[in-house]
């Protein structure tokens, strides 16, 4: 599933709200320049200044008693909150601008308001609310026939549906904002309708049509500007690489979006992208960064909260400075004496105020870093155990073949020899040869399983790591070729190589040798007498294929997701060998592919990264 919690900044978009209408541009002149200081600094992530500068409008407006530019600026506090992930102080902010804009009967700033709230509503999860919300502003755009808006809200109606799993009726909203609106809807809300589309495509495993979506999306984000929603896009094209299996290329946009998301500074897609590495390099093997991108996202978060407290206490402050001067400007028209004495029951009241809300803070922070020193603890005991009990299994499997694998082949070895001592003499040269061959069968798979075992074992070590180095494709052949060839002429099998070009990979030759060997060895003893085993290679991009194909009986779809797990090991053909190629493919950064079907033969492929050039590996530096 696709993560899309930050989503909610779509309905950040109704900042147009903010945009002066012909009767603001009539009262005053200072706004129109202040307010667009102010939405370039939110647009920009500079959410500190972006507040400082609705506050002076709204103080100014309070002083003129203009409720328009009273509401706009409430307006724009909220989304800077909003785009933080401050969702509460946020609905503050939109409720007290959605009184003043009933109360002075403007529809358009009605219909831009019920919105911002819906979709607070929606992030927060209450999506009866945010049903109710956006339906209302829905009606009071099409009451004005506002095509620009209508479209906004069917995409935010949309996402209500996404977010509860109804894919395929918010694509219906969706597909009408671009379709029917698309004209009239802005780039900004386009591009995220894309971003949605995506989204879906993706949680439907469609990654090929959810990269095309995020695409569109992107390309549009670019085109404006917008830091934040490029950084969405791309935490989200990563997602989907990774989810399609492609880990190098979920870490490009990963990388991409952590970038941007660093620049504008905000926590909430950096505490995504941590995540997302953590999620990835556990994925790869490397626990060690997935654990310490799992610590800076729960720092991140220590830290997310100690910001929405300072906030709260600057907002707090903020909001009763400006209440404050309102007081003042009505006691100015009472009596003077009377005025001096509500001031100072004010300012007791307010270091009353302050020094219980410090008080509490200060419990509340106390007790939050308490919650998460033993949520932290837990994870780790959690994590612990899980090692502990993979380590059990692993011993228990591996001694349940150690009794039973090597049991078979032994007692066969056994058996024939004392049926060959018991019948010596007794025995024709055919039947002498028979017996001759079986021994040797016996002692061959003997020393197979004995050998995948010890590989197995060694691999599990902690300081069993490959050692990387430029190997040629030919020469590995060639040496896999003449291990093998004894083997394929007892059984009348033909192992060829294919004509291939000069080609080197970047590995661990002995990793390479092993992966190789029980390949090859794999095909040979499913192909029948007179059939064909063939190595061959080709380049991809970046990547060395190495192919090994033969013409048995071939795997049937349903066991070939099974072919590399435990449950597939028996002691016919231990299968180990099939479990250290996918391990060893895997410690080399490699792909591993299997293409078969019933009666077709089947070709394992081994992707591995190719030589680095000189020039290539200068400009990684």
């Amino acid at each position: 599933m696709m993560k899309n919690t930050a989503l909610y900044i779509l309905y950040s978009l109704l900042i147009e709200l903010l945009c002066p209408c012909p009767v603001m541009a009539q009262s005053l002149q200072w706004d129109t320049v202040l307010y667009r200081q102010a939405n370039e600094y939110r647009t920009k992530g500079d959410y500190p200044n972006a507040l400082t500068a609705f506050r002076e409008c709204y103080t100014r407006a309070a002083a003129d008693r203009d409720s328009l530019h009273m509401g706009n600026s409430l307006i724009g506090m909220g989304i800077v909150y909003d785009e933080q992930g401050s969702l509460d102080t946020a609905l503050r902010y939109y409720f007290d601008a959605l009184t003043i804009y009933r109360n002075i009967d403007n529809p358009v700033k009605t219909g831009g308001t019920l919105k911002n709230i819906g979709n607070v509503y929606r992030v927060l999860k209450h999506y009866d609310k945010a049903a109710d919300y956006l339906q209302q502003a829905l009606a009071i755009q099409k009451g004005q026939r506002d095509s620009i808006r209508i479209g906004n809200v069917l995409n935010d109606i949309g996402l209500v549906y996404m977010d509860q799993d109804s894919n395929a009726i918010a694509k219906q909203y969706f597909g009408q904002v671009i379709n029917q609106y698309g004209r009239a809807v802005n780039k900004e809300i386009k591009a995220y309708v894309y971003n949605n589309l995506g989204i879906i495509a993706a949680n439907e495993k469609q990654y090929s049509q959810a990269q095309s979506y995020y695409r569109s999306g992107l390309a549009l984000m670019q085109e404006l500007g917008k830091k934040y929603g490029i950084a969405l896009i791309l935490d989200n094209m990563g997602d989907a690489w990774f989810e399609a299996g492609d880990y190098r290329q979920a870490l490009g946009y990963y990388n991409q979006s952590h970038e941007l998301a660093r620049s504008i500074n905000t926590n909430e897609l950096l505490r995504s992208v941590y995540d997302d590495y953590a999620k990835l390099y556990s994925k790869t093997g490397d626990y060690r960064k997935a654990y310490d991108y799992l610590g800076l996202s729960s720092k991140l978060k220590d830290t997310v909260y100690q910001e929405e407290s300072r906030k709260a206490y600057a907002e707090m402050s903020a909001r009763y400075e400006t209440e404050k001067k309102q007081t003042r400007i009505q006691l100015l028209e009472r009596d003077y004496k009377i005025a001096n004495i509500e001031l100072v029951a004010q300012r007791r009241a307010k270091y009353l105020f302050l020094l219980t809300s410090a008080l509490i803070l200060l419990l509340a922070v106390l007790m939050y870093r308490s919650y998460l020193t033993r949520k932290k603890a837990n994870q780790q005991l959690n994590l612990l155990n899980k090692q502990l009990t993979e380590a059990n299994s692993s011993k228990t499997k591996i001694l349940g073949i150690i009794s039973h694998d090597l049991r078979s082949p032994v007692s066969s070895l056994f058996h024939f020899l004392q049926l060959k001592k018991i019948r010596k003499g007794q025995q024709d040269p055919k039947e002498q040869e028979a017996f001759d061959q079986k021994i040797s069968q016996s002692a061959e798979n003997l020393l197979e399983t004995m050998e995948d075992l010890l590989i197995w074992s060694k691999s599990q070590m902690e300081q069993f790591e490959p050692v990387m180095e430029n190997l040629d494709v030919e020469d590995i052949f060639d040496e896999i070729i003449d291990l093998h060839t004894t083997a394929a002429a007892n059984k009348q099998i033909r192992l060829l190589k294919d004509q291939i070009p000069y080609l080197e990979i970047h590995t661990d030759p002995n990793f390479v040798r092993i992966i190789l060997r029980n390949l090859v060895s794999n095909a040979i003893k499913f192909t029948p007498p007179h059939g064909t085993v063939t190595l061959s290679a080709s380049r991809e991009n970046n990547l060395i294929l190495l192919h090994v194909s033969d013409s048995g009986p071939g795997i049937s779809p349903a066991d070939i997701n099974n072919i590399f797990e435990w449950n597939s090991i028996r002691s016919d053909s231990s299968g180990l060998g099939l479990k250290l190629v996918r391990e060893f493919t895997e410690r080399l950064s490699g792909q591993l592919t299997v293409v078969s079907g019933n009666g077709k033969g089947a070709e394992f492929t081994v992707g591995l990264p190719a030589k680095q050039s000189p020039v290539s590996a200068a400009v990684l530096k």
